[in-house]
């Protein structure tokens, strides 16, 4: 979802979908659905994908759909780094008319509730046998949206830092702790603190700590090399949001050999 760089790096084709919704039982809180196929071509050399975000917050609906590519280098050791490109269309909708307000307001029904623009952006994956990590800027462009009386950011650029590393713990039990870090123009938005244990090869336990005010616990199971499914679980415990409010995240996830060159292998990031 935030790095081009991922696209086709496993040599397989690859889906995923991905629902989230957001602090339930809060009116107008988040929910985003996402869409994400990807394969390698040229033996690994080259990937190409497509993502596809439907996101909605009170009365806002975004739109996204950018198409990927990245180009990968061998390094010795089983080692890659891959460089990759985004480009993509946004759309961004506001129904105004599901405001419940008790007079018109004349400054709203002004406003052009449309705003759509192009954006692109760029990354940078490396990975290794038991270690990965990450940079990149999924959207460079900054999207501001105008009305008669001022001029608002409606989008600001972020860099997304991420690493892993997988632990051999014992034959049965493997330990993945993992890290992703956002900045917003250069200061800190978020830091997700993530441990998982994969169980007998198949079924991954986890938890993870989101800027010190949301725990999560997520699973997930996976059949052999080729289908993936998982939920997490969210509940922050701040002293502004009410800890009643928690987050549920599903996923699927798929991947195949459709081309000859192509191999389905066990895949730990």
């Amino acid at each position: 979802l935030f790095n081009p760089a991922y696209t086709g790096v496993n040599d397989a084709f690859h889906a995923s979908a991905i629902s989230r919704r957001q602090w339930i039982g809060v009116d107008g809180a988040p929910l985003t659905n996402t869409l994400n196929v990807s394969s390698s071509f040229m033996k690994n050399k080259i990937g190409a994908g497509l993502l596809i975000v439907s996101d909605q917050f009170g009365v806002n609906r975004n739109t996204e759909i950018h198409a990927m590519y990245s180009y990968q280098i061998e390094i010795l050791n089983s080692r890659s780094l891959s460089f990759g490109l985004q480009t993509g269309y946004i759309t961004h909708q506001f129904d105004f008319t599901k405001l419940n307000l008790e007079q018109p307001d004349q400054a709203l029904i002004n406003i052009d509730n449309n705003l759509s623009q192009t954006n692109f952006g760029v990354g940078k994956y490396f990975q290794a046998e038991n270690y990965y990590f990450g940079l990149s800027i999924p959207k460079i462009l900054k999207t501001e949206f105008e009305d008669p009386n001022t001029t608002e950011s409606r989008y600001k650029n972020h860099m997304y830092l991420s690493g892993g590393v997988l632990f051999d713990q014992l034959l049965i039990i493997q330990f993945k702790p993992s890290i992703l870090i956002v900045t917003v123009e250069g200061k800190i938005e978020l830091i997700d603190l993530n441990a998982q244990f994969l169980l007998m090869d198949a079924l991954w336990v986890g938890a993870s700590l989101r800027n010190f005010s949301t725990v999560g616990l997520n699973g997930q199971f996976q059949f052999k090399n080729h289908l993936r499914m998982g939920y997490s679980f969210e509940m922050p415990f701040n002293e502004i949001t009410n800890t009643a409010f928690s987050t549920h995240e599903l996923m699927v996830s798929i991947d195949m050999a459709i081309f000859k060159h192509q191999a389905v292998p066990r895949r730990y990031f």
